[in-house]
């Protein structure tokens, strides 16, 4: 698949949804929802799986050839196939030279060295046929980047689609998205470091690094827009109206009991039995507190942790001014404001 064809179909993917949502959003934004979507996922995935339909081209693998063929043979190989035997004439006729497609021979001639063999595990066959500027490995691995950069890009844009407010999925986005920030950073440190390694002995079973890893990426582009899709909804925020309502609720219960302790208060001391059962409460709360202000461990913990509540030199301690500019505060609470 060019990239020509890759680049149009992302930037459709982007500009379509784009201008539809622009336009429709306000007034369609639950039609559009149950519909669009859905349909957004569906051709992303028909085009991923399209895409896992079209293997990578690798003529190791599908000639069933050893990687340390020589050039020879595997050019033989190839005429063959395409049915011109060996490049020789039949009954005795002459040998009549076949040439091959200029794509075809220079990938031939690269894989005359051991080192571009190393580059077809590394950065697949197709990036040795075409791209004939390329002469060392960071070159190929730009060239392949390239292609891997668009097909990211455009997942990426299906991926922001789908976790927009409009499908109610936004706070999925950092999630699916870094998903896929770490398959490319994991994808680009395996072609760059990871696949360097020697070839081995046994080359007919050699694990081609670029065919696989294009490969787990397809599954990829197909498995995660499927599975954002099924990711429950954010629920939508109400109107302020709703949220007013329970602070009303709690307003109106709250003012009743500030009533109901100024009365109490007042009943307490009225009655004999009442105001005994408070003394005696008070009389136990100030013993309790004077056996800790009285402590001398008590008193240095609580300097430490500059909570110091000991008289010193004339001055109050810090937890009793705080204590007192508190209280200062909440009497201002209880002050009536003039009228105008």
């Amino acid at each position: 698949m060019s990239v020509i064809n890759t680049l149009l179909f992302t930037s459709l993917l982007i500009l379509i949804p784009w201008l539809y949502i622009h336009n429709h959003f306000h007034n369609l934004h639950k039609r559009a929802s149950l519909g669009f979507f859905p349909s957004i996922v569906l051709l992303h995935s028909l085009y991923s799986l399209y895409g896992l339909t079209q293997r990578s081209p690798n003529l190791f693998s599908r000639l069933r050839i050893p990687l340390t063929l020589p050039v020879e043979r595997i050019r033989a190989l190839l005429l063959s196939e395409a049915g011109f035997g060996a490049g020789s004439g039949g009954d005795g006729g002459v040998a009549v030279p076949v040439s091959m497609p200029p794509d075809l021979e220079l990938l031939l001639s690269r894989l005359k060295t051991d080192e571009s063999r190393g580059w077809f595990v590394r950065f697949g066959q197709r990036a040795l046929q075409t791209c004939a500027p390329c002469t060392s490995a960071g070159d190929y691995a730009l060239f392949v980047f390239a292609g891997a950069i668009l097909a990211y890009v455009r997942t990426a844009a299906v991926l922001l689609l789908l976790t927009s407010s409009a499908n109610g999925r936004d706070r999925w986005r950092g999630y699916v998205l870094g998903v896929l920030v770490c398959a490319a950073l994991a994808e680009g440190y395996v072609l760059a470091s990871v696949s360097a390694t020697p070839l081995p002995k046994d080359t007919m079973r050699v694990f081609m690094w670029h065919d696989n890893i294009r490969l787990a990426r397809q599954v990829l582009f197909l498995l995660l827009p499927l599975l954002t899709q099924f990711l429950p909804p954010s629920e939508q925020p109400g109107p302020p109206s709703m949220s007013l309502a329970p602070a009303l609720a709690h307003l109106e219960r709250s003012l009743p009991r500030a009533h109901m302790l100024k009365y109490t208060r007042a009943a307490v001391m009225r009655q004999p039995e009442l105001r005994e059962r408070a003394v005696r409460w008070w009389a136990r709360e100030k013993k309790a507190g004077d056996a800790g202000r009285g402590d001398e461990g008590v008193r240095r913990a609580a300097l430490k942790m500059g909570l110091g509540y000991a008289d010193a030199e004339g001055e109050e301690g810090k937890l009793r001014m705080s204590a007192r500019m508190a209280i200062e505060s909440l009497k201002a609470l209880f002050i009536t404001p003039v009228g105008p």
